[in-house]
């Protein structure tokens, strides 16, 4: 029976052994694997590039009153207040934008920030108020 024969892989030398559009300009392997899509960005800023479409429409049908009117009440929105130990939750925010008949992703896996978790109400007030 021979020996049987091995062939040693071959690495290339860096990351950059191959050729394309998609192929990162930085030398660094880290910085190679993390890459960013073109897209991110355009869906980062997708609700409030829709909502900045909507409220031009609005402003074009029905003038400049109506636009107003609607980013007022959702600035007033952001400003009503809760306890400091509760979460918020901006059901009247959600209801003026619409995003209230929507399931998405955080609504069935719940995000940290959203979590269910009750701080202890006196401690929280003591800390806010300063007496402490």
């Amino acid at each position: 029976m021979e020996a049987s024969i091995k062939v040693a892989p071959q690495m290339p030398s860096s990351f950059k052994e191959f050729a394309g559009h998609v192929a990162p300009l930085d030398e660094s392997c880290s910085a190679q694997l993390q890459t960013v899509h073109p897209l991110k960005q355009s869906e980062l800023n997708y609700d409030q590039h829709r909502q900045n479409l909507n409220l031009q429409m609005l402003r074009n049908r029905e003038g400049l009153a109506a636009p107003l009117k609607l980013t007022m009440e959702l600035k007033s929105m952001s400003r009503v207040g809760h306890l400091p130990f509760l979460p918020s939750t901006n059901v009247g925010r959600d209801v003026l934008t619409g995003r209230d008949e929507l399931v998405e992703f955080g609504d069935i896996f719940n995000l940290e920030e959203n979590s269910e978790i009750l701080r202890q109400p006196h401690a929280v007030m003591e800390k806010r108020l300063g007496i402490l």
